[in-house]
């Protein structure tokens, strides 16, 4: 893949065990808890700190190759120290490659990766923002090294997802994959880095790429998302989940489902009472929630209980349904169904999935759950007006438009 030395790049302002399966703290080596499934060593990092120090102890162990793919990379402290940690590994012979999106990516300097490119990495940003380049995200977050160790989560690289932006510092999850399912993902980066070579993003070769990719038929899989004429594979996965599953706990930091995915989680609701969903009581973009809202009378009447989490922005992208746990980058709304590239593993075992409840569990205790009361309080004609524009702006156009407007209606009183 050739070098290019980009011009300024545009970074969105913030943000019971089966028997197979053994679990320990931060084994063998790695922050978060240890899982062991089908021959694969899991790493849940959840703790900020524990995030960030599972990126640089990454880089810091590679000893041939640095696969790194992420949609926001600012040019703060935390940019800086990763930055710093792939030069040091370009430095000493590790090939690096790595890829942002350019869309995602803002307030970073035509020279910010110049040390890099000097140490023989390799740099580029994906798509452009014009023509079509503008409709094709890269909402992917991934590190892979060595074709053995697979990052993948919610968060990117920027302050306020490792926890130095205070109370504006973003709630968020990732999970270390080490294993032969790794090699697979470091194949698919590089089908991807030749694909949009250049900042010249080829449609047709990433749509055959998604088309033909196989996530196997193994506890561990990893699944896509990206621009197909149908809902992506990563959603159309989870869609039959749903289709079968008892009950559902589910994390997601923007929520405005396709029609098809919104009536089977209802259905679900309906099967099991216990069913959960942790919605965003804080965000950078207030038309995210007023979107969300528009659905929330509908759940509730299906038995859905619905969490708004309140002492921080929420950027978590969890989904665990029976003893299935879907982690990744992947929001449940349009873009993240139909359009952006997206990530999410998919890892089937009861201990993981009862320790991923455990997590949710946590998160609705800080959270404010939506009753009907409460939606009546905030029901009025000019609430449903503004949400009714939120939804639109979500799905229809632009989420981004959302954070130009001031959506006062995400107060709860």
């Amino acid at each position: 893949m050739s070098m290019q030395r980009a011009g300024r790049l545009p970074c969105a302002a913030q943000s019971g065990i089966a028997s197979n399966m053994t679990v320990q703290s931060g084994k063998p080596g790695f922050p978060g808890t240890h899982f062991q499934v089908a021959g694969h060593d899991l790493h849940v990092v959840h703790k900020p700190q524990d995030r960030l120090k599972a990126v640089l102890q990454l880089i810091a162990m590679a000893q041939k190759s640095i696969h790194m793919f992420f949609y926001m990379f600012c040019a703060d402290k935390t940019g800086r120290e990763v930055r710093d940690a792939l030069v040091a590994a370009a430095t000493r012979g590790v090939h690096v490659q790595l890829i942002i999106d350019s869309f995602g990516s803002t307030q970073v300097s035509n020279r910010f990766f110049d040390t890099l490119l000097d140490a023989g990495g390799n740099y580029h940003s994906f798509s452009t923002r014009k023509g079509l380049g503008y409709l094709i995200r890269n909402h992917q977050k991934m590190l892979i090294i060595d074709g053995a160790h697979a990052l993948v989560g919610g968060f990117n690289i920027a302050d306020s997802y490792f926890g130095r932006a205070g109370d504006d510092s973003w709630e968020d999850l990732g999970i270390i994959v080490s294993g032969p399912e790794a090699r697979r993902l470091s194949d698919y980066f590089e089908d991807m880095a030749q694909a949009s070579n250049g900042g010249n993003v080829s449609f047709r070769q990433i749509r055959n790429i998604i088309r033909q990719w196989r996530p196997g038929i193994g506890q561990v899989q990893w699944l896509l998302g990206g621009p197909t004429n149908h809902i992506s594979p990563w959603a159309l996965t989870f869609k039959r989940s749903l289709d079968a599953g008892k009950r559902f706990d589910i994390v997601s930091a923007y929520f405005s489902p396709s029609q098809t995915i919104l009536r089977r989680l209802a259905k679900t609701a309906r099967r099991n009472k216990g069913s959960r969903l942790v919605m965003a009581g804080k965000t950078d973009n207030g038309a995210t929630i007023a979107a969300a809202r528009v659905l929330y009378r509908y759940l509730m009447r299906r038995k859905a209980r619905i969490f708004e989490y309140q002492p921080r922005p929420l950027h978590m992208k969890l989904m665990v349904i029976d003893d299935t746990v879907y982690i990744g980058s992947a929001n449940l709304d349009i873009r993240s169904m139909f359009i952006n590239l997206e990530i999410m593993v998919r890892i089937k075992d009861a201990g993981l999935a009862l320790h991923m409840r455990t997590l949710v569990e946590g998160l609705v205790s800080q959270s404010e759950e939506q009753t009907r009361v409460l939606l009546k309080r905030r029901d009025t004609i000019w609430s449903r007006f503004k949400s009714g524009l939120a939804y639109f702006l979500v799905n229809s156009v632009d989420y981004t438009i959302g954070r130009r407007i001031k959506f006062s209606l995400i107060r709860n009183k």
